[in-house]
């Protein structure tokens, strides 16, 4: 099982993961953000300043694919998808067994 997380990435690719969590927010709104900081390597904290739209950079973010920027792989990021989407299947059905039980 390989670990997915933190890991070097060029300063020339740096400005470039701000761009990417907005993509992701944009296009997967189900991902958490520790997801999200695992994908593009960075901390839950800037995660939550683009999200929030608190970063000081907000003015010149531009969503981009990850994939595209190199930050991450695809197959890495489908399986997060996959992995959130379960989560939000699971939250339903919980959901709807709390109602059906009123």
């Amino acid at each position: 099982k390989t670990v997915v997380g933190p890991k070097y990435t060029p300063l020339s690719k740096r400005q470039d993961r701000p761009d990417a969590i907005a993509w992701l927010i944009k296009n997967y709104p189900q991902l958490s953000e520790g997801q999200i900081s695992k994908l593009v390597g960075t901390t839950k904290n800037t995660v939550e300043s683009v999200k929030s739209r608190k970063h000081w950079n907000t003015s010149n973010i531009t969503p981009k694919d990850p994939v595209a920027l190199n930050l991450c792989t695809q197959s890495d990021l489908q399986k997060a998808v996959e992995k959130a989407n379960r989560k939000v299947e699971s939250q339903k059905k919980a959901k709807l067994k709390l109602e059906a039980n009123k």
